[in-house]
């Protein structure tokens, strides 16, 4: 059978000195948020937002290395590239 001891007071000691050093002007530690919290944050962000990611003229230079690979009608291929990624827009309700 166990019983209940009383604790020896160590962690009331330490927190109390912990406030009194903050009140007699001691350094306060900086907020740290959780592992992953901040991400989720940035992700939640995005994922709000309509600006684009890429800048306008790299997304152009982009385009056209793709298109240069293809020389066989680089239309169709772009037009079926957008056109994927406008069905998985809807998917992702958009």
């Amino acid at each position: 059978k166990q019983t209940a001891r009383k604790g020896t007071g160590v962690k009331a000691v330490t927190k109390t000195a912990r406030k009194s050093a903050l009140a007699a002007g001691g350094v306060k530690t900086p907020h740290r948020y959780r592992a992953g919290i901040i991400a989720l944050r940035v992700i939640r962000r995005y994922k709000k937002s309509t600006e684009f990611l890429i800048r306008e003229l790299p997304f152009q230079r982009l385009i056209r290395e793709i298109a240069k690979e293809f020389n066989t009608d680089p239309l169709f291929y772009l037009v079926g590239l957008f056109d994927n990624t406008n069905l998985r827009a809807i998917h992702a309700k958009r």
